[in-house]
């Protein structure tokens, strides 16, 4: 796991790491419809489907490490796959329940599929593809409201 990827594991009390994913894959696969293709392979196969995070490697270009909502599958023996077309193993796969939870920035609630951490600072893309981070404040709300008691 990366040092990233347990990082952004702090701010989200509800993820997990997922330590091994295969790749089965779809040519079929329509990128950004990850939600719909896991949902109906597990329509089809009668297995399940999870809901978490792509953790990407810190990328200098942008001097952050990119955080992207995806779905993928879980076969009835607890193995997990992703059906992607391409394999990205630079990937970390991290299961989270409470992907689409809000976060409220300056008074406006937002559910982004793209995260940012830069140097252990979370934020989140908001209108007009800008960014803004997350508070402490509101890292604390989120944790509060979301922790299974």
């Amino acid at each position: 796991m990366k040092n990233q990827t347990k990082k952004f594991i702090e701010f989200r009390p509800n993820a997990k790491y997922i330590d091994k994913v295969d790749h089965i894959p779809n040519m079929n696969y329509n990128q950004r419809e990850c939600i719909s293709m896991a949902v109906n392979e597990a329509k089809k196969d009668g297995i399940d489907w999870v809901s978490g995070w792509l953790v990407d490697n810190y990328r200098e270009d942008i001097n952050a490490t990119t955080i992207i909502h995806h779905c993928w599958n879980v076969d009835s023996k607890g193995n997990h796959y992703d059906t992607l077309p391409a394999q990205h193993k630079h990937y970390d796969y991290v299961q989270d329940e409470d992907v689409n939870k809000k976060y409220n920035v300056r008074q406006n609630w937002y559910i982004s599929p793209v995260l940012f951490l830069k140097e252990d600072k979370l934020s989140l893309m908001i209108q007009d593809g800008k960014q803004k981070e997350i508070s402490d404040e509101e890292h604390k709300r989120f944790k509060n409201e979301n922790t299974k008691r």
